[in-house]
């Protein structure tokens, strides 16, 4: 049995604890401060459950569960579905938030709207699915530690298994699982955005925002993952995994500057128009 390394339990933790919290004081901020009803987080937080837990998400698991073998053994075969998962990833999702801006939401399209629905988006793929994954992760962490394979009567290659698992454990820092909730903080950043953008396809006519959306999402996902196989490939894991966070940084503060320069074209309409909601 070896130890578990008490510093990775509580990096876990607070990893846990923060995707589950952090979402939850951005929509109190967003209906206390901006006004933001409970109906735009509502929809925010079913737009992801309808655009990725119960219809995107299941097929690309299937799909990856045939191509397994496939994707292993070949690096262009990866990159062509890195690219399908970046691409569909952003169809489905900001079609999501298109036509709840245009159904349920379609006396809800105000900047702050926006905002509350971006924060209920990613409020609950933040609470949910990392935060689910992460639980998932600290248990493995804690069954694998206390595992001793040569005690069980496992195959041989079940085995093997078990003792290249409790070496990645082995291998890991202690301070990566905090990336992980770094990186929520970066993905709630863009995923306002991203429900500032799409508004604009009702409050200026113009479809193409909603394809710009989409643009920027596959984007966002496919670099980085990209940046952050490369600099894995290049100089380790640890490097790798700072660099896609360092593409999360980037993403996140276009994100803001985005949010903040559509809540100024608001103001600015709204001056000229006082009546104007």
């Amino acid at each position: 049995m070896d130890a578990v390394d008490t510093r990775l339990v509580a990096s876990y933790a607070v990893a846990i604890a923060f995707d589950v919290l952090m979402p939850v004081g951005v929509v109190l901020w967003a209906r206390r401060r901006l006004g933001a009803s409970w109906k735009v987080v509502g929809w925010g937080a079913a737009a992801f459950a309808l655009s990725q837990l119960l219809t995107r998400l299941p097929m690309v698991q299937v799909a990856q569960y045939f191509m397994r073998d496939a994707l292993k053994a070949s690096s262009v075969l990866l990159g062509a579905w890195i690219a399908v998962l970046s691409l569909t990833a952003g169809l489905f999702e900001e079609t999501a938030r298109l036509w709840a801006f245009r159904k349920p939401l379609k006396d809800f399209r105000r900047w702050r709207d926006a905002v509350g629905f971006g924060a209920g988006h990613g409020g609950l793929e933040s609470a949910l699915l990392v935060g689910g994954l992460a639980v998932l992760g600290l248990v493995n962490v804690i069954v694998l530690s206390a595992l001793d394979p040569s005690t069980l009567s496992l195959k041989p290659e079940q085995a093997a298994q078990v003792v290249e698992a409790k070496a990645t454990i082995a291998a890991l820092d202690w301070w990566m699982p905090l990336l992980g909730a770094y990186e929520r903080l970066g993905a709630m950043a863009v995923h306002i955005a991203l429900s500032v953008v799409v508004l604009q396809r009702f409050l200026r006519g113009e479809v193409r925002w909603y394809w710009f959306a989409v643009a920027a999402h596959a984007s966002f996902n496919a670099l980085t993952v990209v940046v952050g196989k490369l600099a894995t490939a290049a100089w380790g894991t640890r490097f790798g995994a700072l660099a896609g966070e360092g593409m999360v940084t980037v993403a996140a503060l276009l994100s803001v500057w985005v949010i903040v320069y559509f809540r100024r074209v608001e103001a600015a309409r709204e001056s000229v128009a006082p009546g104007l909601t």
